[in-house]
């Protein structure tokens, strides 16, 4: 059971800073944002520097892809949570396969956000609502 004293400390990597702002504003009341990113590699760099419990990760990134970040941080102590406009389910299936924790549709962060942070801090998988 999380420590209901410590605020999560949370990374986005999401290309769209006015998306980043929307995410920040949904999770702020729960979660510390401790860095964002526009790309994958400063999504790694980022998570090597400030070790979050969470990084949201878009899907399509410039530079990478976020399945490619999502395998580049294998191992690492980080729980994934894909944040994406992609509702394919192999798309979904993909990133629980590389050790996602969530799998969230930007078209429902205000309310399943939330709720994917809350299920992967309690050790729960979450599989967004919009997803096959």
């Amino acid at each position: 059971m999380p420590d209901p004293d410590h605020r999560p400390r949370v990374v986005i990597a999401e290309d769209s800073v006015l998306l980043q702002e929307s995410i920040r504003q949904t999770i702020g009341s729960f979660c510390d944002v401790v860095a964002t990113a526009e790309e994958g590699e400063a999504a790694c760099r980022a998570v090597a520097t400030h070790a979050p419990d969470v990084l949201l990760l878009d899907v399509a990134l410039p530079d990478m892809s976020g399945f490619a970040v999502a395998e580049r941080l294998r191992g690492a102590p980080v729980a994934i949570i894909f944040i994406t406009a992609y509702s394919e389910k192999a798309y979904a299936d993909r990133a629980f396969q590389i050790g996602a924790k969530a799998y969230v549709a930007k078209g429902a962060i205000d309310v399943e956000l939330p709720a994917a942070l809350r299920a992967v801090l309690n050790g729960s998988l979450y599989r967004s609502s919009r997803i096959p």
